[in-house]
């Protein structure tokens, strides 16, 4: 693998930051808002060279938060699109 390539966990992260910067727009909770901004942006460099890591970098309330939008992601797309 060569270090510009991306792994399957970084295209995953990647879709789940812009999934959380997309919820922003809906939240009114401004705390909450805050917090999907910042863990997207630590999601967009996860594992990168000199990038975040999740065993490291991001804390227990983050991984919650984390977990709690992959349920959320996963829902939204076993759900029809309805236009």
């Amino acid at each position: 693998m060569q270090f510009f390539e991306l792994t399957k966990r970084q295209l995953e992260a990647q879709s789940m930051a812009e999934y959380m910067t997309q919820l922003t727009y809906r939240i009114e909770d401004n705390k909450l808002a805050v917090d999907l901004m910042r863990v997207a942006e630590k999601l967009g460099d996860l594992d990168a060279l000199f990038g975040t890591r999740y065993e490291r970098d991001f804390n227990e309330d983050e991984k919650i938060l984390v977990n709690s939008v992959k349920i959320m992601m996963k829902r939204d797309s076993a759900s029809p699109v309805t236009a």
